[in-house]
């Protein structure tokens, strides 16, 4: 799955990281949102990274497949 890229069909929860792990900020990526898997892969429930505006943003597997569509 690394590589691939998705189009979010609903706002979702992500989570950005700032400064490492010491913060870590809750944000809804936007409908029609763009992300580009960074690690895989997108089975069982675990957190999965995602490459967004620039940004590595931390995302539920879950929510990638039942929230977006494959770009081809």
């Amino acid at each position: 799955m690394t590589g691939q890229s998705f189009r979010l069909e609903a706002p979702t929860l992500g989570i950005l990281s700032v400064d490492g792990d010491a913060n870590r900020i809750p944000i809804t990526l936007p409908l029609d949102a763009i992300v580009i898997v960074k690690n895989g892969p997108l089975d069982g429930t675990r957190l999965v990274d995602v490459l967004w505006e620039g940004h590595t943003i931390l995302m539920f597997t879950q929510d990638l497949r039942t929230r977006a569509v494959e770009l081809k």
